[in-house]
């Protein structure tokens, strides 16, 4: 008897016999366009996956010959896939459907942390499962919104193979992962994106391959067209998938399961959290850090007692007297750090010997600084300089610029216009780089120029715009400053990453081992013409008969390689204690001036008192809050994102308990009324 013919599920015209399962080699126009689609992108991949045979031993040979055959395997094996035509009865089409919609979250969770270099393979199995259940959320509502399994395998897998690339990058440039606060900074990461080398490893190779394969399958052996099943069926399976999304997404988040099954954030080296967690779970975990939660203790009578408390203390003595109220200059350097001062490492020549004969000739203020973070993120930086603010108190990797500066904020701008200043921001990149052109006028700035309103030539170093450019933007604003007061904070951009442009002729290097490191000898060479360009602006203002008064700092560490980082500090990334932590975050900074200054040494101060110092050296009173943080300084002189340093050196890592839990909290207490209050901030305390 001759088996009942029934039309293809989605295709008319065409018929199978549902009952037996067999496959049978189909060169159909389509499937043939698909197979060629799939060997040309294979191709393309491979050959931008760079190898050079002679510059490898044989071991990475060895291993390279191993990824190469895997990679034609897998190839081969997509291409026949695209060829092939599988007889399945559809009961089990819908079996297997659900069972790849059930495996693929793993096969994403171990694609991606395969390109991330993870520990996935030490995980237990509760972390192992922390991760899959974070893929498995996504993976269900996108089945919920298409219920095609194809479709959904294609779509997640997308989207997780493109995080895990992008991670893999932002890695690379910035010693950090993504975190969820990075979203908002895509722009700015495009911006600043031209300066670094992308290539693609094998491990991305084979996974992109594996991901092709598994969604040909998926095609293949999943339930075809949208109208398989009752409608009852259909609507079954959309609503059990959303309420398993919706499960899944109140456990992870409200209920914080992750915390249960072993996920936990390392605030203070998030790079080696994420290994040890997953990328995805880590990325995760850190979303319970978005909401700004109220201090303990915090009310606006709490707030009052400590303004009372501010009333009877006297102002900080002056560091310099202009005798009149001078031009203000500060300088946050991108990427500025002085490696000389670790003491492990020499360089040839000095990359910075005009900073380091002003530190030798005592007619300054300067010592060692301390930022919230590394490789990247600069607005944190700018932001604790400008209001007193420390993003200590923030959730992890806060973006402020971005997050919370969406009304007025008191801080150094503004204190500075209660004087009669004009207050200009000048820095040479995209105006919506981490939103200054939002955040700058809500600080108090009166006026913002990027790089197109330069009345200066630009130079450029490495493809940005040179320091030198931007202090001949500082002379022309000075020369043409008006009968106010001038007030310019600069941000210049020259020493950004990426360390790797083959045009830059690199003119220091690690003394020991020349050439070993070529991204640091780069940096270090640029920092050298950072150092002749601040030359330049210090010798011209030497020669001003009016005062000016520069404060210089460096904004956080460059990302360099991760062999030369653990030379300089002694230990490599998975052994370092909180104190080799903290070396990760000094930079320099200095106080100068072209009337007497008293000259001193500060061995340890976070950004968030620059400002403060910097009012003593202009000889200009600030607000309570300024004298707060100044008697504060005396006590806790650094405190940042990753740890305290107390006045006898003792660090302590942000989060623990210390012996200041109180002072801590009276801070935490007044930044919160002064960052975040608006109808209900005491101004009188942030303000002159």
């Amino acid at each position: 008897m001759e088996p009942k013919r029934l039309p293809r599920e989605g295709k008319e015209g065409e018929f199978i016999d549902k009952s037996r399962w067999g496959a049978e080699l189909s060169l159909t126009r389509s499937h043939l366009f698909w197979a060629a689609v799939l060997l040309l992108a294979a191709g393309a991949f491979f050959l931008l996956e760079k190898f050079q045979g002679d510059e490898q031993t044989d071991e990475q040979v060895h291993m390279y010959g191993w990824y190469a055959a895997g990679y034609v395997l897998l190839t081969l094996l997509g291409v026949v896939l695209c060829l092939i035509e599988f007889r399945i009865p559809h009961k089990w089409r819908r079996i297997l459907g659900w069972v790849m919609l059930g495996a693929a979250p793993l096969g994403a969770f171990y694609a991606v942390d395969l390109i991330n270099s993870t520990r996935i393979l030490s995980f237990p199995l509760r972390k192992a499962v922390a991760n899959y259940l974070c893929y498995l959320m996504v993976f269900a509502a996108l089945y919920a919104l298409c219920r095609r399994v194809w479709v959904t395998v294609f779509a997640a897998g997308a989207i997780f193979l493109t995080f895990g690339i992008a991670n893999y990058f932002v890695v690379q440039f910035r010693g950090q992962p993504i975190l969820p606060w990075d979203i908002n900074s895509v722009g700015t990461a495009i911006t600043v994106s031209g300066g670094y080398e992308y290539t693609p490893t094998q491990q991305m190779a084979l996974a992109v391959m594996a991901f092709f394969c598994v969604t040909i399958l998926a095609a293949r052996v999943s339930p075809q067209g949208r109208g398989t099943g009752t409608r009852r069926f259909r609507m079954a399976e959309r609503l059990t998938s959303l309420c398993m999304a919706i499960a899944l997404f109140f456990l992870l988040f409200p209920a914080n399961i992750l915390s249960s099954l072993g996920i936990s954030v390392w605030a203070w080296n998030q790079k080696v959290s994420s290994e040890l967690t997953g990328i995805v779970a880590g990325f995760f975990a850190n979303v319970q850090f978005v909401m700004v939660e109220k201090p303990e203790g915090y009310s606006e009578q709490a707030v009052k007692a400590l303004g009372q408390q501010l009333d009877g203390t006297d102002e900080p003595v002056p560091l310099g007297e202009p005798g009149e109220m001078p031009t203000i200059v500060a300088i946050m350097n991108e990427s500025m750090t002085d490696f000389s001062r670790m003491g492990t490492v020499r360089f040839e020549p000095d990359p910075l010997p005009y900073i380091h004969s002003l530190q030798d000739s005592g007619d300054m203020v300067w010592g060692t600084a301390y930022s919230s973070v590394y490789g990247g993120n600069t607005c944190n930086s700018e932001y604790e300089f400008l209001t007193g603010n420390t993003t200590a108190f923030l959730p992890v990797s806060s973006k402020p610029y971005q997050q919370y500066i969406d009304h007025e904020q008191h801080g150094l701008p503004r204190i500075l216009k209660s004087y009669g200043y004009r207050c200009v921001a000048v820095h040479p990149g995209k105006r919506s780089a981490w939103q200054r052109d939002e955040a700058y006028p809500f600080l108090g700035f009166d006026e913002f120029l990027d790089g197109s309103a330069f009345d200066v030539p630009r130079r450029y170093e490495h493809g940005l715009t040179s320091d030198r450019s931007c202090y001949d933007q500082i002379v022309y604003e000075y020369e043409n400053r008006g009968e106010d007061p001038l007030f310019l904070f600069n941000v210049t951009i020259q020493n950004h990453g990426g360390y790797e442009d083959e045009d830059f002729e690199t003119t220091v290097r690690v003394a020991d081992k020349p050439g070993e490191y070529p991204q640091a000898e780069q940096y270090l060479s640029l920092t050298r013409k950072s150092d002749d360009a601040l030359k330049f602006l210090l010798d011209y203002f030497k020669k001003q008969p009016d005062p000016v008064v520069v404060l210089f700092f460096g904004d956080h560490w460059p990302n360099l390689e991760p062999e030369f980082v653990a030379e300089l500090l002694g230990t490599n990334e998975d052994a370092m204690n909180i104190q080799s932590m903290m070396r990760k975050y000094e930079v320099p900074f200095f106080l100068w001036a072209n009337y007497p200054l008293e000259g001193q040494e500060i061995r340890g101060v976070s950004l968030n008192y620059l400002s403060g110092l910097l009012l003593r050296a202009a000889g200009l009173e600030g607000t309570a809050y300024t004298k707060f943080l100044e008697q504060q300084r005396e006590v806790l002189p650094v405190i940042t994102a990753i740890g305290t340093i107390d006045q006898d050196g003792q660090v302590y890592k942000n989060g623990d308990a210390t012996p200041y839990d109180d002072l801590l909290r009276d801070y935490a207490v007044l930044q919160y009324n002064h960052a975040f209050e608006e109808e209900a901030r005491q101004t009188a305390l942030f303000a002159r």
